[in-house]
């Protein structure tokens, strides 16, 4: 997919036909432009069109014809900016910018009917009004400091799933390290780990590599901060685990409560929301498999997805840690996977159930460890 925002023009674009009636102005008297400033020795700051203004969007329609006549492009990456202040049309008017975007979405599909679609909902913002267009192919969040904690993504996937209509699936932008990469360095592989491992658990998928290196800023090409051949491997083996259980983690299922403990001490058990300390499960009903997620916050210094400044620790491993849990239907198969060890591979477990109740012995747990039931 190529990438563009849906609204942006340079300075000198009257040259190229953008008109002055189609811009966003701070005023109802269209004296000043609305822009997102670049530093210097850009080429221009970026002045903010409508997208809703019925021109811009066949004009820029017609720019897109000339991307995919060169280029074999699967379709548009749409980009915005958040929340804006309160915006005018040439006329004076107001603009609604979330039904903006939906507008712009609808004219961009209808232009190129066999392209696939994506739009940024920055921290949320317009995310009801992309997905419920259908024309969407997932949805995808870029996620900021204000949307910092592991809850607010487990927020972010359950409105999404009601705006989808539980048809689509989420990927984050979450830019790790952020104020790490502020100078050179390496990526932290424990703050890396433990977020993907949430995010995969959750449902939702993470967009953290751009050509050969990992995201650490919005700005792509920066590449302050490299991958340690540990993270490298592991970046292969967690997304090798994503895809290959990939119907029991973003297939649908049903969220529901199950009750875990720990009757030999190696770990303390929650359920989600995270707690520091603590193991976090997190579990649902996919068909006729009952998954458990066990996320290891044992050692976590905070609760931020973020790891801003790459000071998550590694958490210890845990071993044969005994394990009991309710579930009332007869289980007839128990096994586990994780993407820490064995490449992913399930073990099939032994185990007992008597009065509803299943006791095991779980091998290990590291960052992450599933758990499912049959």
């Amino acid at each position: 997919m190529f990438y563009n925002l849906c609204f942006g023009a340079l300075k000198d674009a009257a040259t190229d036909g953008v008109k002055e009636e189609w811009y966003l102005f701070k005023d109802a008297s269209h004296t000043t432009k609305d822009s997102h400033d670049l530093p210097g020795g850009w080429k221009s700051n970026i002045y903010l069109v409508d997208p809703s203004n019925k021109e811009w969007q066949k004009y820029l329609n017609e720019r897109n014809d000339d991307v995919y006549v060169n280029f074999a492009f699967d379709g548009y990456q749409i980009d915005q900016l958040g929340r804006r202040s309160t915006l005018y049309n040439y006329n004076g008017i107001p603009v609604n910018l979330r039904e903006g975007y939906a507008s712009f979405i609808e004219a961009t599909k209808q232009a190129h009917p066999d392209k696939s679609l994506v739009m940024n909902a920055v921290s949320r913002y317009g995310a009801r009004q992309i997905g419920e267009t259908g024309k969407v192919d997932f949805f995808y969040n870029e996620v900021w400091a204000d949307e910092a904690d592991f809850t607010n993504l487990k927020a972010i996937l359950y409105e999404n799933g009601v705006y989808g209509n539980y048809q689509l699936n989420t990927v984050f932008a979450a830019y790790m390290n952020y104020n790490k990469a502020d100078n050179r360095g390496e990526f932290n592989t424990p703050g890396i780990l433990l977020t993907d491992a949430v995010m995969f658990a959750l449902g939702g998928s993470h967009l953290e590599l751009g050509g050969d290196h990992m995201l650490c800023k919005e700005y792509f090409p920066n590449e302050n901060l490299t991958m340690s051949e540990e993270l490298k491997t592991a970046m292969v083996r967690y997304y090798d685990f994503l895809t290959s259980y990939q119907n029991l983690l973003r297939d649908g299922g049903t969220e529901n409560s199950v009750s875990m403990n720990c009757t030999n001490g190696e770990m303390r058990l929650n359920s989600w929301p995270p707690q520091q300390g603590s193991v976090t499960t997190y579990a649902k009903q996919v068909g006729g498999k009952q998954v458990i997620h066990l996320l290891n916050f044992s050692q976590a210094n905070s609760l931020s997805w973020r790891d801003v400044d790459g000071t998550m620790p590694e958490p210890a491993l845990i071993t044969k840690a005994a394990l009991q849990m309710n579930l009332s239907a007869k289980v007839n198969k128990l096994w586990v996977a994780s993407p820490d060890v064995h490449g992913g591979a399930l073990q099939e477990l032994a185990f007992t159930q008597e009065n509803g109740v299943v006791s095991f012995t779980l091998p290990s747990l590291k960052y992450w460890t599933m758990i499912v039931a049959e």
